[in-house]
């Protein structure tokens, strides 16, 4: 894992099922855009936005690509720290 911040973020939802307990929820996977051009997909959103040096940061990105992500399927990519769409 590098120690460089991401510019961008972007959620993917879907659905997974619980088979002993026969429902369903909504699993969320993050990856992350660097400035050199290199994305990383299915990254610990913690660990990338380092969420305990930065917690607004962290909350502000991870709430925008939530809001940016459909019920079911890849949202857009948001800026970090702000949280708004590209």
């Amino acid at each position: 894992m590098s120690s460089q911040l991401p510019i961008a973020i972007r959620a993917t939802a879907h659905w997974k099922t619980r088979r002993w307990l026969k429902s369903r929820y909504l699993s969320t996977r993050y990856d992350a855009r660097f400035a050199d051009g290199r994305e990383e997909y299915d990254v610990n959103l913690d660990a990338v936005l380092q969420g305990s040096r930065y917690p607004a940061d962290y909350r502000s990105t991870k709430n925008g690509a939530d809001h940016a992500c459909p019920a079911e399927g890849t949202g857009a990519w948001v800026k970090y720290p702000y949280g708004r769409p590209l």
